[in-house]
């Protein structure tokens, strides 16, 4: 009896620790389960808020679409270009900027190139200093039309003018707003008018008495003395 007795409490005994044993893996399982199952709930709720905010923005972006603003066409405006004509620039009326009045202080036919492939002339009346800004040059000339039915494509822009400085090559730009602009040798033509005068202001430091002046389309005017 004494030798079944000792085999019952060790067979029970087994038992309750294979209980045990159970018990914390089921244990330890549903803990992995229930985790897991936090995490999927969590990715699914974060998904979910990330598609509810891109509907959001997509339903925004389509409703300022539909409260856009027809754009209202252009007016019909009667065509008056000629197909074989290409589009001239704008062209600058003949004296009727503020230029001052283009009084000569060079020599007549000192400084005269040609421009626009010899179609029209340009000639130098006077390379000033202004009076009251004293590294302001004010540079006035005359332009000539040379020759017939020029088109109106073919012009000279002051707006582009430069100078440079012979000795160092340093490069001086025109004023802004301070020229007469686009000239063009047919709209000239076409007003009569084969000699027009225009004028152009540089930026040119005070010191420098001497300059190289380029004018669009032109040939260069080299060495051309600054007057006070």
């Amino acid at each position: 009896m004494g030798i079944l007795r000792r085999n019952y409490k060790k067979h029970h005994t087994d038992t309750q620790l294979y209980s045990r044993s159970s018990n914390r893996f089921l244990s330890k399982v549903a803990i992995a389960l229930s985790t897991l199952a936090m995490i999927f709930s969590s990715l699914t709720l974060a998904r979910v808020f990330t598609l509810q905010r891109e509907v959001e923005s997509l339903e925004d972006s389509m409703r300022r679409l539909t409260t856009l603003p027809s754009p209202v066409p252009p007016p019909n405006l009667p065509d008056t270009t000629d197909s074989n004509i290409s589009t001239p620039p704008p062209v600058v009326a003949p004296y009727s900027t503020t230029a001052p009045s283009p009084t000569r202080t060079l020599p007549p036919g000192q400084f005269v190139q040609s421009a626009l492939n010899n179609q029209g002339q340009v000639e130098l009346l006077q390379v000033n200093r202004s009076p009251h800004q004293a590294n302001v040059v004010n540079v006035q000339i005359r332009i000539r039309a040379l020759k017939l039915n020029i088109p109106m494509s073919e012009y000279i822009d002051l707006s582009n003018t430069t100078a440079r400085n012979p000795t160092t090559n340093e490069t001086y730009k025109a004023i802004s707003g301070e020229s007469t602009g686009i000239v063009s040798l047919g709209a000239m033509q076409s007003a009569n008018q084969p000699v027009v005068d225009a004028y152009v202001w540089l930026q040119v430091p005070t010191q420098i008495e001497v300059i190289d002046i380029y004018i669009p389309n032109t040939e260069p005017f080299e060495h051309v003395p600054i007057a006070s």
